[in-house]
């Protein structure tokens, strides 16, 4: 499906609000960028939270990780908040989530405030979006499908001028947040309602 195919998908579809969206795929594969675009696109009142805000393990811990072989990536990210998140949001509540991960910093410093009262969308993009401890809190999860070596390309080209990663530091993240994500790619892209194709 192509993304003018899923805007209109999206609008004609029968849904209560606010309603959910997942937007999941390997880095690189633009899911920030797209769900910025749809944002704009479907219009009404709408919100972006990404799950990178939920990552559980600190910047300054992945060296040892790696090194020791702890990484089962599903577990780095915090999905019960998450998952408890969607509900408040279902729940059409007020609300300001704390202790989040600052992808500035690596820290756990970051809060996030939540207004779902009049919300009509909902965006979560990032790793896991798919992930089955979230199913009855998503209406429509969405993978993004793009070559790897394209993903590859754009997230080290981004990650080493935008968030300033030097190599060694860009082959870190790659290891860890591709390398280790990979045993769950399959299963969440056949997971999803809906293939978007990424040129």
């Amino acid at each position: 499906m192509k993304f003018t195919e899923l805007v209109k998908e999206i609008k004609h579809k029968e849904k209560k609000h606010p309603y959910t969206i997942a937007l999941e795929g390997v880095i690189g594969s633009g899911k920030s960028y797209q769900a910025e675009h749809l944002l704009k696109e479907i219009g009404g009142k709408s919100l972006i939270i990404t799950t990178d805000l939920f990552v559980t393990v600190g910047r300054h811990d992945w060296v040892s990780k790696l090194e020791y072989d702890q990484i089962d990536l599903r577990n780095w990210y915090d999905l019960f908040k998450i998952r408890n998140t969607l509900a408040s949001v279902k729940k059409m509540e007020s609300f300001t989530i704390t202790g989040l991960y600052d992808l500035a910093n690596g820290e756990f410093d970051d809060t996030f405030h939540v207004d779902a009262t009049e919300l009509d969308y909902l965006i979560l993009e990032g790793l896991f979006s798919c992930d089955e401890e979230l199913d009855g809190f998503i209406d429509l999860k969405i993978f993004l499908d793009v070559s790897i070596e394209t993903a590859m390309q754009r997230a080290e080209a981004r990650d080493e001028t935008i968030r300033h990663l030097d190599h060694h530091g860009w082959e870190l993240k790659k290891s860890i947040f591709y390398d280790h994500y990979v045993p769950y790619l399959d299963n969440h892209k056949l997971r999803s309602d809906l293939l978007l194709h990424i040129d």
